[in-house]
Order: structure tokens, then C-alpha cells, then sequence
């Protein structure tokens, strides 16, 4: 996720997101959100219901690394969790099936061919440009100037 996005959700919801200043040996929130930004509103949400359950003591729930599984889905790791917090985070575990990794768009299904969406949760629209992005880097054959043959050009 981009760097204002990841900041916006860190402002919005810094009691949750606490472990982001941790040393990375017990938390990998340091690094951010491993996720594409198609996922920040379905992240947002979450924050949001989890927060609204949240007490203000040192051993409430903080969330340690959020990033994408090697399944396509929403990986959340929860410090503390109680039972209501890990339904949240189910929850939007199994909605991150079905929302574009990139851009956010549902209906959206896992990618299994090879190329730069392999393993990762995208629409049709994200797979074709990134296909397309890929398949546009062959070397292009030069074009020989049309002329014909019986007529010679004299430069001035």
C-alpha cells in the first residue's frame, strides 16, 4: 500500500497500530501494509469495528502485520486478540477473496497463470492491463520505408 494511505490509517488509528514503532523481532508493522492498495478500504473497515471494541489499557488488542497471504487473501496478525476481534478479522479475511488486490473492484477471483498477478486476488480488468503490460515488451520488428523499387531518390 502507498505510503499516504498506510499513514492516513496509522493517524486514524494509532492505538491499533501501535506496533508500527516496535523493533521489527516483534512486530512487522515497521514495514507497513504488504498489501496493494485495492485492499485499503476492506483494512479501514476493520480498523473501524475493531477500534469501536477497543479499551484504552496496555493490554489491548494490537494489530503486528498486515499483508497478503500466499493464498491471495488478507493476512492479519492480532496481539491479544478476543473472540469478537478474530471474527472481524475473519471476516475481512474472507471478503479480501473476492476484492481486486489493485484497485478494489468486487467481483474479483485469485490469478493462477504465470505472470505478475500469479497468487494474487485481481478483477479482470487489473489482470488484463498487467498481462498487457508484460506482453508489450517485446522488441519491436523495424519497418523498412515503402519506395519503389524503380525509383531513385536524389538528395538536394
Amino acid at each position: 500500500m502507498d505510503s499516504q494511505k498506510t499513514n492516513e490509517l496509522y493517524e486514524r488509528f494509532s492505538h491499533l497500530y501501535r506496533e508500527r514503532l516496535a523493533p521489527l523481532e516483534s512486530s512487522k508493522m515497521a514495514w507497513g501494509f504488504q498489501c496493494g492498495n485495492g485492499w485499503y478500504n476492506l483494512i479501514h473497515k476493520m480498523s473501524k469495528r475493531i477500534t469501536n471494541l477497543l479499551s484504552d489499557d496496555e493490554s489491548a488488542p494490537a494489530i503486528v502485520e498486515v499483508s497478503r497471504n500466499e493464498d491471495g487473501t488478507l493476512y492479519v496478525d492480532v496481539r491479544n486478540p478476543t473472540l469478537a476481534i478474530a471474527d472481524i478479522v475473519e471476516t475481512a479475511k474472507e471478503q479480501s477473496r473476492i476484492i481486486c488486490e489493485t484497485c478494489g473492484y468486487s467481483p474479483a477471483f485469485l490469478r493462477h497463470q504465470d505472470g505478475p498477478q500469479k497468487g494474487h486476488i485481481a478483477c479482470g480488468r487489473c489482470a488484463r492491463h498487467n498481462a498487457s503490460r508484460t506482453n508489450s515488451k517485446a522488441p519491436k520488428r523495424k519497418r523498412r520505408p515503402r519506395r519503389a523499387s524503380d525509383i531513385e531518390v536524389v538528395k538536394r
